[in-house]
């Protein structure tokens, strides 16, 4: 396994390790309102932090801005005036700007975030580079390119579980087995996903979205994926050449 492959897997260890630890924490350091989920939303995000490293603002796939009424830490936030991908929770209606109740159209919407959880963003390793390219069975739910184009995600369901003093970790890649180009022109580049169970009970499922920016896959007009699920092997496609 090379060294560039070698650190992406630790960087995806440590995020899924993270993302499951995090999954059962519904409000934890934040103000949970008056306790209705009436407004409750989730989304994909880029987090950015202040010098400080704290959030307080994030920017949601469609391009909009949205400034945190209640600015938030995690440990797993490392890294000032950095961007983060993250599934963000929060409310729409515990606060509100001026441009929410329609008297300054230019304002950013004020929210209140309720939680957030880190999404791993895999880059593309080729399999000549890679010496055994593990492909343990996931549950497959959606493939979908981000509303501004940045993004490809997934959403995927793993079978996890914890036993007193196991330290087994998930592990997630992305690997290339190259473009086909056929008789229109037409490239594809076909992917397999990558994914060690490293030993993880598989008691209950936790639904785990990864990302991958799209200007990895700018020399493809197709994105082919095949994933090894617990029904058989499963091939998804998805256009990319519009963005």
């Amino acid at each position: 396994m090379s060294h560039s492959f070698r650190e992406h897997i630790k960087q995806s260890l440590a995020a899924i390790a993270f993302s499951i630890a995090l999954t059962a924490c519904t409000s934890e350091a934040y103000d949970s309102g008056d306790g209705t989920n009436s407004y409750l939303t989730a989304d994909l995000v880029l987090l950015r932090t202040a010098p400080d490293k704290s959030v307080r603002s994030v920017q949601l796939d469609d391009g909009t801005e949205l400034r945190l009424s209640n600015p938030f830490a995690k440990d797993w936030i490392e890294r000032p005036d950095t961007v983060y991908r993250a599934l963000l929770y929060y409310d729409q209606m515990s606060a509100r700007s001026d441009a929410a109740v329609g008297t300054n159209p230019n304002s950013i919407p004020v929210v209140r975030a309720r939680s957030v959880l880190p999404v791993p963003v895999l880059r593309i390793s080729a399999a000549a580079d890679v010496d055994n390219i593990l492909t343990d069975p996931v549950g497959f739910e959606s493939m979908w390119v981000s509303k501004n184009g940045s993004y490809l995600n997934l959403s995927l369901l793993l079978k996890s579980g914890k036993a007193d003093g196991d330290t087994s970790l998930h592990t997630l890649g992305v690997v290339s087995n190259g473009t086909t180009t056929d008789a229109d022109g037409h490239r594809t580049l076909h992917l397999t996903l990558y994914h060690d169970q490293g030993g993880v009970p598989e008691y209950y499922t936790v639904q785990q979205y990864v990302s991958i920016p799209t200007q990895l896959l700018k020399d493809a007009d197709t994105v082919e994926l095949t994933l090894n699920t617990y029904n058989g092997k499963k091939v998804v496609k998805v256009v990319v050449s519009n963005l």
